[in-house]
């Protein structure tokens, strides 16, 4: 079944007001890329855009809005279904394209990195809650990004979810064997960390 422009932007427009009741309202910029991110003939071009949600926690949200389709599909189903990516930064949201570039802006384009990355995979590869992944930055550098379902959303009688991308550091993938991958994610809420991926603080574990 093919969808023409109209019935995109309407299925877009349901699927962000959807998300809205969950975060708060958007912010009037997105993100765009300059090669938007798509799949053809099953490969990945192009980056993410960046939506933001300034209104939902301390700090800024940023999600997807891309992965799920008009049909409903989208990335490989996971346990619970398809999904939009979501990710938090404790730094208040302004302007992109800073000049300098702020904190926010820093870690703006450190989140789009992780997303693009996650979604060019998540096109052959179920990623499930509690589970890590490890993907690399522009430097080169290994992250390691934690997942969770962090809400469910319906569009068009179509259930979805949030899958939140947690980044940690991997010193605490030793933590991570102790614990389990739930009791992990537990500890960190416990202690005020989840659902933020800023790393500008000391990990959590047991040092020698």
């Amino acid at each position: 079944m093919s969808y023409n422009d109209e019935q995109y932007i309407a299925h877009y427009n349901l699927k962000q007001q959807a998300i809205e009741n969950i975060l708060g309202p958007s912010a009037e910029v997105i993100g765009h890329a300059t090669i938007p991110f798509r799949v053809i003939a099953g490969m990945t071009l192009g980056s993410v855009g960046m939506h933001y949600f300034p209104n939902h926690l301390e700090g800024t949200g940023f999600t997807t809005m891309e992965l799920i389709r008009t049909d409903g599909t989208g990335p490989v189903p996971n346990k619970n279904g398809t999904y939009e990516l979501i990710a938090f930064t404790k730094q208040p949201f302004n302007d992109i394209d800073q000049d300098p570039p702020t904190p926010f802006n820093i870690m703006e384009r450190h989140i789009c990195e992780n997303f693009t990355q996650i979604a060019a995979a998540a096109q052959e590869k179920a990623f499930n809650p509690y589970e890590i992944c490890q993907i690399s930055g522009n430097d080169g550098k290994p992250r390691y990004i934690m997942f969770d379902v962090y809400a469910e959303f319906e569009v068009e009688d179509h259930k979805h979810h949030l899958l939140l991308c947690m980044e940690i550091f991997e010193e605490e993938l030793a933590t991570v064997a102790n614990f389990g991958h739930k009791g992990f994610l537990e500890m960190l809420k416990m202690i005020k960390i989840y659902p933020y991926s800023d790393l500008d603080r000391n990990w959590v574990g047991i040092k020698k």
